[in-house]
């Protein structure tokens, strides 16, 4: 007699990470031993109406865990067994998968056929399937307490006995899907049996009873009954399963009372402290008034090396002007050559009318213009009265920009136009070629701190003329044309213009001219504090050649009227303004 054991087919896991499901040796059903009995005829006898092959299968389960009752064991016997009629008589019986991987078809081709018995009974081909592991079986199964199951285990033998009343371990049983839409989870809520303790080794020797009967009377619809062959099983040694921790064993229900579902693990999650470091939000730097600290670090760093490269700049100069050379030039161009004689001296009223209006206009067109630059959300918008449909609708502070420009522009015209009318342009406009030599020894001298004479009320150093000219003749008009350009006044439907001049070169243009006159601004003012503030301060604003505090008084109240546009530059002062133009509206 062969005696095979095969072990229970193991899959993926149930979670990534995990060990192949069902753990070995572990699941729904406890270890399931096969048995080929050889030469059935000498244990069944020759006298039975009813033939027997040359091999009879028989299948022991226990499944603990589906009693749903601690330390409750049931045996599963096969519902039938096939007993088959000699080969020679005829039928082939269909053979599937293997039983195991890797394995022959089942069932094997030595029980392959059967066929009627002599007497013309109706052949016997009832098996139920064998269990197999993850599968339901066909019969549901009965405690170890109950009655039937009690006569079952009796004719089933010592072995399977012991099997079936094996203790259960305190591992509750790994639950999965369902093996039917709707049903509950597979397998049943419980625990996994016992690992049973090592036995002697099976003799090839051991006796194997077994008896089967059947009733040939049995109607030819139905077929006969089959009775279970009582098998003595050899004691089969359990594999050696590494050990597990225990899990708290929960309360046993009361009898009659449904098993609670095993509960299982909750899955551990990452807290905020064991997040990797990388997931985290880098914090915002603190900020000391509008700049952080590095910002701060390196504009300081930046204005010392500057001060560093002005004192080394001033230095080199210093000397260079002493070479013999250098004087023969300074000689020859000392910083201005003489005006045309029709040039009159003095600056007229409408000079330091102009002037004043030019230096309120400037201060706040750049204000203005850096707030639309940096603007992310307007509190405040304006609408043309003669918009349809809402079209022109720009911020509140775009509107006071392009205001301010439009006046600024106009006190341009009237500058250039009495400019040429009254003959002063020749004191901001090159007469000679001399301008240029004078321009580059009155550069040299400013650098050197050894200043050239300032006689700013007859005529201005070349350099000075230079810078004038390039102002309000350069300057000035790419301002208006870059910021035309840009604005809701260019004709959007004009494509021949709008390919020759491109939207995109106003924009690059229109902030570094911007950037211009916050520079000569700075430069002229300190150049006239630093020269004799009170004497060019009454050049400007008191239109006289002397030194008195006449004009500084006068300069300080234009300071006054500035600061005060300054800060009356918001929605709640312009408001109010702007609707005489069109509409304002919120967000």
């Amino acid at each position: 007699m062969a005696i095979q054991v095969r072990a229970v087919r193991r899959g993926l896991p149930r979670r990534p990470g995990g060990d192949p499901w069902p753990p070995a040796g572990l699941g729904g059903a406890t270890d399931t031993a096969l048995f080929d009995v050889a030469e059935v005829a000498d244990v069944m006898g020759a006298t039975d109406s009813v033939g027997v092959t040359d091999s009879v299968d028989v299948t022991v389960a226990t499944d603990a865990a589906s009693a749903g009752v601690t330390g409750a064991a049931s045996v599963q016997a096969p519902a039938a067994t096939r007993v088959e009629s000699p080969p020679s008589a005829g039928r082939a019986v269909r053979r599937g998968l293997p039983r195991v991987p890797g394995g022959e078809l089942w069932p094997p081709a030595s029980g392959a056929h059967h066929a009627d018995t002599a007497s013309g009974a109706p052949h016997a081909d009832t098996a139920a399937p064998a269990a197999m592991p993850g599968r339901e079986p066909a019969a549901p199964l009965t405690p170890a307490t109950d009655a039937p199951a009690a006569e079952n285990l009796g004719s089933v033998g010592p072995t399977a006995q012991a099997a079936a009343g094996a203790t259960v371990s305190d591992v509750p049983l790994r639950r999965g899907l369902p093996r039917a839409a709707g049903s509950d989870p597979w397998p049943p809520a419980g625990f996994a049996p016992a690992q049973r303790e090592k036995q002697p080794a099976v003799s090839a020797s051991a006796p194997v009873s077994a008896s089967v009967s059947a009733s040939a009377s049995a109607p030819a619809s139905d077929p006969p009954a089959v009775t279970t062959p009582a098998v003595t099983t050899p004691a089969v040694t359990a594999p050696d399963l590494p050990a597990r921790t225990p899990l708290p064993r929960p309360a046993v229900a009361p009898s009659g009372a449904a098993a609670p579902a095993a509960t299982l693990p909750t899955p551990v999650t990452a807290t905020g402290a064991d997040r990797p470091a990388r997931d985290a939000e880098p914090s915002e730097p603190r900020r000391y008034g509008r700049f952080t600290r590095r910002q701060w670090t390196g504009a300081l760093l930046g204005g010392i090396g500057l001060l560093i490269i002005a004192a080394a700049a001033v230095l080199f100069v210093r000397w260079f002007i002493t070479l013999e050379f250098m004087q023969d030039f300074l000689t020859t161009f000392p910083g201005e050559y003489h005006l045309p004689e029709a040039a009159t001296p003095g600056f007229p009223a409408w000079v330091q009318w102009q002037h004043f209006f030019n230096v309120f206009l400037m201060v706040l067109i750049i204000r203005s213009g850096l707030q639309v630059r940096t603007e992310k959300r307007p509190g405040a918008f304006w609408t043309p009265k003669w918009s349809k449909d809402g079209k022109g609708k720009i911020s509140l502070a775009l509107w006071f920009h392009q205001s301010l420009d439009i006046l600024w522009l106009v006190n341009g015209v009237a500058f250039v136009v009495l400019l040429f009318v009254t003959g002063h342009w020749m004191r901001i406009v090159p007469t000679s070629w001399e301008v240029f030599p004078n321009a580059l020894s009155a550069m040299l001298q400013y650098v050197s701190l050894d200043w050239p004479t300032e006689n700013g009320w007859v005529n201005y150093n070349s350099l000075q003329q230079l810078m004038y000219f390039l102002t309000v003749f350069i300057a000035a008009p790419l301002a208006a044309i870059t910021g035309v350009r840009m604005s809701g006044m260019w004709p959007k439907n004009a494509k021949a213009l709008n390919r020759a001049y491109p939207v995109e070169w106003a924009r690059a243009l229109h902030f570094p001219v911007m950037l211009y006159f916050v520079g000569f601004i700075f430069v002229h003012v300190a150049l006239v504090f630093a020269t004799g503030a009170l004497r060019n301060l009454n050049h400007m604003y008191a239109g006289a050649d002397v030194v008195n505090w006449a004009g500084f008084w006068i300069f300080f109240g234009s300071l006054v009227v500035i600061v005060g546009g300054w800060i009356a530059a918001r929605p709640l002062v312009l408001a109010p303004i702007a609707k005489l133009s069109g509409k304002v509206t919120g967000r």
